[in-house]
């Protein structure tokens, strides 16, 4: 799990930069408008394939500097807001957690296909193996019986 997260914003300076992660958040302001350039690699584990999953979530800054400033506000409407503020915060970590969920389950499913297909090959090799020993026995013991005859 070696990804490497790079965010660049619209002046080629770098954001945010990481390595070697295999799970992380990342929150900043923009303070200027434009093109932000958001880069993921595995050039270190090229081997298996990596799933990247990221939200972005784009706003228009504070709503309480947009309704009023915060002396005009009652405690009641200052409530209101961080409650609101509080939502969206609640909201955004259920998505996260209702994709590592999903990522979660994923890999147990898997897990358990492997196993099952695992228990069937061995239980189909007990039986094979149970099968030419009893016939391995069957012509050992019918041979010497055949060359005790003899004698």
């Amino acid at each position: 799990m070696d990804i490497d997260a790079k965010v660049v914003g619209p002046d080629d300076r770098t954001i945010y930069s990481v390595q070697k992660e295999t799970e992380g958040r990342f929150t900043f302001i923009a303070h200027e408008t434009g093109v932000f350039r958001f880069c993921f690699s595995n050039a270190m584990s090229t081997v298996t394939p990596k799933t990247v999953s990221f939200t972005l979530v784009l706003g228009e800054g504070s709503k309480r500097e947009q309704v009023a400033k915060s002396e005009h506000l009652t405690p009641l409407e200052k409530s209101v807001l961080a409650l609101g503020e509080g939502l969206q915060h609640i909201q955004a970590e259920q998505e996260y957690m209702k994709m590592r969920e999903r990522i979660h389950r994923n890999t147990s499913e898997s897990t358990n296909a492997r196993v099952l297909w695992w228990s069937i090959i061995e239980a189909v090799a007990l039986v094979a193996m149970s099968v030419i020993q009893i016939v391995y026995l069957r012509n050992f013991f019918e041979g010497k019986r055949s060359t005790g005859r003899g004698v």
